[in-house]
């Protein structure tokens, strides 16, 4: 099948035979369109931090190149880097076979070590962050400010870390599938003790189960994320008991970027608050709704506190309600203009605009109706929301007639579970606003809702990407889309500023009147550094102008004061923009996507073509792509430089012994290479292999398997460790034998063996145990290589070791 290779020379190389095969191909190949890669964030971790400390954190990031660049949106916080993108990783042991294995795999990451810096004065929140090279720049992601004491857990740790001290916020990660991690601490006093997950808030896709056991191994709470929304629970605790908190994943995934951060602290919870906003300025009683706030029991209550706003108090004030019971974490209570109304407090359930009224779906599936009058061709607006507010409600709006007619309904805005319409009165008369709940979380006095009626104003907004990818020399398109409020039906012209010199776009960019939707293009010299920047899309509208008809001249009248025209301005949030270098080469796979079938536990080389632009003679490094198809299952391929000349190379795929021979499974690799933007800038540019390599796994061709699943042994004891191999009679010459390269560091050591591929048998492999090992638990794994036409076949296989003292040894014979 690769006799064709045979003269290929074969290498050694970390865990497997590396096949450096460098094959020329005659003549140029055609390729199409560039396929650059921009990086992603993955991960930070630990996911944050506490004010006023600096500390070490590790970036998982996607397609990452030696040239990043970290950028913060809030100019308080330092993010630098302190080391360079390692190797790509491959998630380890244990895999989904059957149907999860046909899933979508988590992207590959690269890790790198940063330093955070967070000011004392900084409140507590999350802050926004991107990255960007010479190939682009990613998606927002966040990291979180807190104001507690942090700890990080321990890594591979064999049993529960201890906490020593409440509060606490404990960063973790669920890096492997069935994987559950274990804090144990001592509750400080008795009452409530409050527990909290965040992980989807700072870009992680765990959906996390808490669970609290006691001392007993009882199950105490439990909470579970069922709803990508982050998870908390409160429970009783009793002074100086011990307790276990347990985290996994609600479907028991693991990925590097499951990262998570736990909060503890001896007090209650707050969920919601009535009114659910406050106003600068004022003392306002108010209701906390929460869990222990009043009795100190685990049972939902409520507690009334007057609180003092500041007058310089903006979006949101952070509280700390204190209780006899202890204090809660901080509740962010959003901030209002106007005066916060309760629906207790309207007279007959009547609407009078503007109004920004707090609501409760206290009943279970309970829609709360409020009445107004209208004007035909009045406009209204109404807008309904609970995550804001720390509430759970997924909220929805319908209007509804006089004769019961429901005129229109409304759920969620992009990317939110808020509800908002815009009304027009089609007759005089009265109304009905209905507020009710689509996810079936009414039903107790938590479910609060913020209900904001107002007149609806004429005027427009739109929404901007992130993040705008700009090749050096070439164009990058935005695409506009307006909506528009009120009838507001102008011509609305558009400025960008911020742009860097070099970076040009069309003059007299207008939405037409009438329009909702604008698509325009930016255009960058092909002599600019790659570097970003941030710009704004400014807008402000004008009036159309209106000519009248000629009429016959009539006597004069009074002059009409002309009211005046409405103008209205609007400006995006910040666009960071990156100019890109064009790629000086491409990748393809020889088969183009095609599948060939091959052993499980081998080799599979890959051919891989490259093509240069002219005068391009940096060398290439191939290196596995981060968005690969389907469940890995340990699939991997190493750095592979590609020197000058070389227009095909076979890139070595090691294929597990483990695999399911049931599917297929494929490869893509990324070309890297070092490249100076126009002003002589060293960079880096990384280009996606264009097509797939396929391979469908066979049987493998060599097993080793452990004839013992378990052994005990003493420090300083020679273990006698029973093995079988089998060998397919397509190897040739002898199998070695041999400690995995994985077990370096580990208290084992053994002389490699030689066994002939057609004197398979059962072997008994003798092992040494360092006498300066500790007791305790450990896992042997040795591994078989033999040669198949020039290409390793490769078998491993561990047995769990229990290494003891010799006064356990003595007292159990």
């Amino acid at each position: 099948m690769h006799s064709a290779n045979a003269c290929v020379p074969v290498c050694r190389a970390g865990r497997f035979w590396l096949l450096a095969a460098l094959c020329l191909a005659g003549g140029a190949w055609p390729v199409g369109a560039s396929a650059q890669q921009e990086p992603g964030i993955g991960y930070m971790f630990p996911s944050g931090g506490q004010a006023g400390q600096t500390i070490e954190v590790t970036l998982g990031g996607y397609d990452w190149t030696p040239d990043m660049q970290l950028i913060v949106q809030d100019p308080r916080v330092k993010l630098e880097l302190t080391g360079v993108p390692g190797p790509v990783l491959v998630p380890e042991p244990p895999y989904w076979f059957g149907k999860k294995a046909r899933r979508s795999p988590f992207l590959l990451p690269r890790e790198t070590r940063a330093k955070l810096t967070i000011p004392a004065d900084m409140p507590p929140g999350l802050v926004r962050w991107q990255v960007a090279n010479a190939n682009g720049a990613s998606a927002v992601s966040h990291f979180a400010v807190g104001h507690l004491p942090e700890l990080v857990e321990i890594a591979d740790r064999t049993g529960p870390q201890q906490l020593t001290a409440l509060p606490v916020v404990v960063s973790g990660q669920i890096k492997h599938i069935e994987e559950v991690d274990l804090y144990r601490f001592t509750a400080p006093r008795s009452g409530p003790l409050s527990a909290t997950i965040t992980a989807r808030a700072v870009g992680s896709e765990l959906n996390a189960v808490l669970e609290i056991y006691n001392a007993a191994g009882e199950l105490v709470a439990d909470a579970a994320d069922t709803a990508s929304s982050d998870t908390a629970l409160t429970f009783t605790a009793k002074a100086g008991e011990t307790y276990t908190a347990r985290v996994y994943d609600l479907d028991f995934r693991g990925n590097r970027a499951f990262v998570y951060r736990l909060s503890l602290q001896a007090g209650p919870r707050v969920v919601a608050a009535v009114p659910a906003v406050g106003r600068a300025g004022q003392t306002q009683k108010i209701t906390f709704l929460g869990y222990g706030v009043a009795t100190g029991a685990a049972q939902l209550e409520s507690v009334e506190r007057q609180v003092a706003i500041p007058a310089d108090a903006s979006d949101a004030f952070l509280v700390t309600l204190t209780t006899p019971h202890g204090d809660a974490a901080l509740f962010s209570l959003p901030l209002t203009e106007q005066t916060p109304v309760l629906e207790s407090a309207l007279p007959d359930r009547r609407l009078t605009a503007p109004l920004d009224l707090t609501g409760v779906l206290d009943q279970k599936y309970e829609a709360d109706e409020y009445v107004f009058t209208g004007v035909k061709g009045d406009k209204f607006m109404a807008l309904a929301t609970a995550a804001s507010v720390g509430a759970r409600v997924d909220a929805s709006l319908a209007i509804i007639d006089a004769e019961g007619n429901e005129l229109v309904r409304t759920d969620d805005l992009t990317n939110s579970t808020d509800a908002q319409l815009e009304f027009t009165v089609p007759a005089d008369g009265e109304y009905r606003l209905q507020v009710s709940d689509y996810a079936g979380r009414s039903g107790d006095a938590a479910a609060v809702y913020r209900l904001q009626f107002q007149i609806a104003e004429p005027g427009y907004s739109f929404e901007t990407p992130e993040v705008l990818n700009l090749t050096l020399g070439g164009t990058a398109s935005i695409s506009l889309k307006v909506t528009r409020s009120a009838g507001f039906m102008d011509p609305i012209a558009l400025t960008l500023v911020g742009l860097p010199k070099g970076v040009t776009v069309s003059e007299g960019l207008e939405i037409p009147a009438k329009k909702s939707a604008l698509k325009f293009e930016l255009t960058a010299a092909d002599t600019l550094a790659a570097a970003t920047s941030f710009f704004t899309i400014q807008a402000k509208s004008y009036p159309i102008e209106v000519k009248a008809p000629a009429k016959a001249k009539a006597p004069p009248v009074e002059p009409v004061e002309e009211p005046e025209p409405l103008i209205v301005e609007y400006a995006s949030s910040p666009i960071l923009l990156a100019l890109v270098i064009p790629p000086p080469f491409q990748v393809d796979a020889e088969g183009k996507d095609d599948v060939t079938k091959w052993p499980r536990g081998t080799i599979f080389p890959a051919p891989v073509l490259i093509e240069r632009n002219e005068g391009f003679l940096e060398p290439i490094i191939l290196e596995m792509a981060s968005k690969q198809g389907r469940h890995r299952q340990g699939i991997s391929g190493p750095e592979l430089q590609v020197e000058p000349g070389v227009e095909r190379i076979l890139y070595p795929v090691y294929l597990p012994e483990w695999l399911e021979t049931t599917r297929t499974s494929r490869m893509i690799v990324n070309g890297v290479a070092q490249v100076k933007d126009p002003q002589g800038n060293v960079r880096y540019s990384l280009v996606k292999q264009k097509t797939r390599m396929g391979f469908l796994p066979t049987g493998a061709l060599l097993k080793l398997s452990a004839d013992a699943t378990e052994i005990e042994g003493r420090p300083g004891d020679t273990l006698t460790v029973p093995f079988t191999i089998n060998c397919s009679q397509r190897l040739s010459g002898q199998v070695q034998v041999e400690l995995a390269p994985s077990e370096g560091g580990k208290p084992f050591s053994m002389t490699p063996m030689r066994v002939d591929v057609a004197d398979a048998r059962p072997l008994e492999l003798t092992v040494a145990v360092d006498p300066a090992t500790p007791p305790g638990e450990y896992f042997l794994k040795v591994r078989a290589q033999g040669d198949w036409d020039e290409l390793p076949a490769i078998s491993a296989a561990e047995v769990f070791v229990r290494i003891v003292s010799s006064a356990q040894a003595s007292a159990s014979e």
